[in-house]
């Protein structure tokens, strides 16, 4: 029972120790709004639930969750969470960084196809948040368009992760509404659709949807009803990528690969990341012009580059290769100087001025030590 009534959030209500500017955002779990500390100097998202959804159990948990996943995951592809609380009539809110940017949706509605460099590096640049997460234990088990935020004047990292709410985190058991699987059918993968097995490979299905998108302009399954979209992500095999679009073979096989139906045969993050971000690199156009640059050294321009690489050559005759003889000079260290020495004079008979080379003593004979002596014993 609600101990006061759904307040009215606008311009310049208090949430906390935060001012709320304007309304950004509207979900359908909650409204985000941009606010400003009213101490320090700082501008924050300020996530609030609906009030409807106050009768709906779980509900605020999963805004809770949400906090402490983003509170225990350090990526610069998360958004920081600095505070969370109740509001007067029970309503949960978060107070997250703001980032400004576009979302992915935006950016498809404008142009329904993006270049196959951008998908890749988007495609490895979320693959990266989801194998930190991953590393967590969360699933995030709603990526689509709408959660994957732009951000490429931003110096920590060129997108965030958003909407962290229904992620599955640890051992926790799923929050769901009645009757309802969480996740959006469209980017929805076969186990999630079943309710069984949710697991990373879950994430990885929804962001190869979402990359087919991205690349055709379309998402590879539509209907005309959720369970005919449900139907076609368990049974049927989208239309092969090299059909709808230039992207390089590479890229193509890459997203048909996330969109397995066993989710053992798709790859990890780990893989994702990496072969996205090769791919990536090969399109850039700082590779193009290097590449290119690199060939039209190797071409010759002209006769005169001819014989300035005909003369760094030298002709080897393969019948003297076969049938000759190589001489192997040996390499012989230079030895080191040593002084001559003949025949040793007996220390007894020798002339006082006469300088020999003996032993100095008996015991010396067997050391082998030898000194220049002036006079004999």
């Amino acid at each position: 029972m609600r101990s006061e009534p759904i307040a009215r959030l606008g311009a310049d209500s208090l949430v906390g120790a935060y001012r709320i500017v304007k309304e950004i955002g509207r979900g359908g779990m909650a409204t985000v709004y941009e606010a400003t500390h009213i101490v320090l100097p700082r501008r924050a998202a300020i996530k609030v639930m609906h009030g409807d959804l106050l009768g709906q159990p779980g509900m605020t948990t999963r805004m809770v969750q949400e906090a402490a996943i983003l509170e225990g995951v350090r990526h610069p592809g998360v958004v920081r969470v600095y505070d969370c609380s109740l509001l007067p009539d029970r309503r949960p809110w978060l107070a997250m960084e703001l980032v400004e940017g576009e979302t992915l949706a935006s950016r498809l509605k404008n142009g329904p196809a993006l270049p196959a460099a951008d998908v890749a590096m988007l495609v490895s640049d979320v693959a990266d948040v989801l194998a930190a997460v991953h590393g967590f234990g969360v699933v995030h088990r709603d990526l689509k368009p709408d959660n994957l935020l732009c951000t490429p004047r931003d110096r920590d990292y060129p997108l965030r992760v958003l909407d962290w709410g229904v992620a599955r985190l640890g051992m926790m058991g799923r929050l769901t509404l009645d009757g309802l699987t969480p996740g959006t059918p469209i980017y929805m993968s076969p186990e999630q659709a079943t309710g069984r097995n949710i697991a990373p490979p879950c994430d990885i299905y929804s962001l190869g949807i979402i990359a087919y998108e991205a690349l055709t302009g379309y998402p590879p399954f539509e209907g005309r009803t959720v369970s005919e979209v449900v139907c076609m992500h368990l049974s049927r095999k989208p239309a092969p990528l090299r059909t709808r679009c230039n992207a390089p073979d590479e890229l193509c096989e890459l997203v048909e690969g996330m969109l397995e139906k066993d989710p053992a045969l798709r790859p990890c993050t780990i893989e994702v990341r990496q072969v996205g971000r090769a791919i990536a690199q090969e399109l850039s156009p700082a590779h193009e012009k290097f590449e290119r640059s690199r060939r039209e050294a190797e071409v010759a321009p002209g006769a005169t580059r001819e014989r300035s690489v005909r003369s760094t050559h030298t002709t080897i005759d393969a019948d003297a290769l076969e049938h000759g003889v190589t001489e192997m000079l040996p390499v012989v260290p230079k030895p080191r100087w040593t002084p001559e020495i003949g025949r040793v004079p007996n220390a007894l008979t020798a002339d006082q001025n006469h300088r020999a080379i003996a032993p100095r003593t008996p015991r010396d004979r067997v050391t082998g030590e030898i000194v220049l002596i002036d006079k004999p014993y």
